[in-house]
């Protein structure tokens, strides 16, 4: 019968043993090591992604100041514009366009009146501005002068258009009975202040 020696013996347990704690640490280490590399390609995945995120910042940054000196030089800009000036006044009272109370139309001499100022403007050959006040005298209420005011107004401004003055170089606002020129306790006041005022600037 074969007898291995003690020593044998001991070192083939020692061989077997040694297997065993290699399988246990191969088996042991290997889900903890897929973790780690697993984080890993997520931690280099993040830090990507803040690279990504820091370098939009600085482009926002870069679009935001490129905003702002664009600002700041149209600001400039303007401040050389010289504002509008006044170039003439054109008051159209009731003696040129024979407004009746609480009526808007115009007459045949008013036309007229308006034709002659269109004309003076073509022939400056200047870009103007117009502004259209509408007034009345104070019978009836405010809303409803407010309103006729503007009626006067508007029917200048359609005149205008059709005489060929851009309606984009027009503006109309009512002062309805809020800025008499006289008192309008007598009905010559009244029939002064039953007015449209035309403020040409350049």
């Amino acid at each position: 019968m074969l007898r291995l020696s003690p020593l044998i013996v001991a070192g083939s347990a020692l061989l077997l043993s040694a297997c065993a704690t290699k399988e246990f640490v191969k088996e042991t280490v290997a889900p903890v090591q897929s973790s780690v590399d697993g984080l890993g390609t997520r931690v280099q995945a993040h830090d990507e992604g803040l690279k990504a995120l820091d370098g939009r910042l600085t482009g926002s940054e870069a679009r935001i100041q490129a905003l702002q000196q664009e600002a700041a030089a149209r600001a400039e800009a303007a401040k050389k514009i010289p504002p509008p000036s006044l170039l003439m006044t054109v008051m159209l009272t009731d003696d040129k366009i024979k407004f009746s109370s609480g009526r808007a139309q115009l007459t045949e001499q008013a036309a007229r009146e308006l034709d002659q100022l269109v004309a003076k403007l073509k022939a400056d050959n200047q870009p103007v501005f117009v502004e259209i006040q509408g007034h009345t005298d104070s019978t009836g209420s405010d809303a409803g002068n407010q309103q006729l005011g503007l009626k006067r107004a508007e029917a200048v401004r359609m005149h205008l258009a059709r005489a060929g003055m851009p309606l984009a170089r027009m503006a109309t606002i009512s002062y309805g009975e809020s800025a008499p020129l006289v008192d309008n306790n007598t009905r010559e006041g009244r029939s002064t202040n039953r007015r449209v005022q035309l403020i040409v600037m350049r």
